[in-house]
């Protein structure tokens, strides 16, 4: 009898941990997207920066915060990007960039200082519907000189 019940535990206890581990992976996934301290202070810190990229986001912060770490910055920008709560930019031979305007807008590049300027946008552009794809975004960067370095560039 004694076998028999030591089986029968060691099989239930067996069955509760291999049924918890997608609620592990669950809870994992929800850690993930919970908000915390530290996202928002990332957040925050966004809110108050120009398109930054995310190591200046990383050395504004550790003004406030020196024990904040570089990962942890980084690791929070990338899931507010994934929450859609952020814009992660490219641009061709530039490190990314993050907006913290997630409202539809085109942005300017100086090509001398590097600059980034939000334009509005009245209307999106629309292309012809076609089979072979589904547009789900758009984004539109303009590139030239700014008002400061034109004076630069046409000396």
């Amino acid at each position: 009898f004694d076998f028999f019940c030591k089986k029968l535990l060691t099989n239930i206890f067996l069955c509760v941990i291999l049924l918890s581990i997608p609620n592990l992976n669950k809870e994992q996934d929800n850690m993930k997207r919970r908000s915390t301290k530290q996202r928002e202070i990332v957040y925050d810190a966004l809110m108050r920066l120009y398109h930054p990229t995310a190591e200046e986001v990383y050395e504004y912060l550790r003004g406030e915060f020196p024990t904040i770490g570089r990962a942890t910055v980084f690791r929070n920008l990338a899931v507010l990007a994934e929450e859609g709560r952020i814009v992660k930019l490219f641009f061709p031979d530039e490190v990314a960039h993050y907006d913290a305007n997630i409202d539809g807008h085109y942005h300017f590049v100086c090509r001398r200082c590097a600059k980034i300027i939000d334009l509005s946008v009245n209307k999106r552009v629309l292309f012809p519907p076609r089979e072979d794809f589904v547009v789900d975004a758009q984004e539109v960067n303009l590139y030239g000189h700014c008002r400061e370095c034109c004076d630069c560039v046409q000396s």
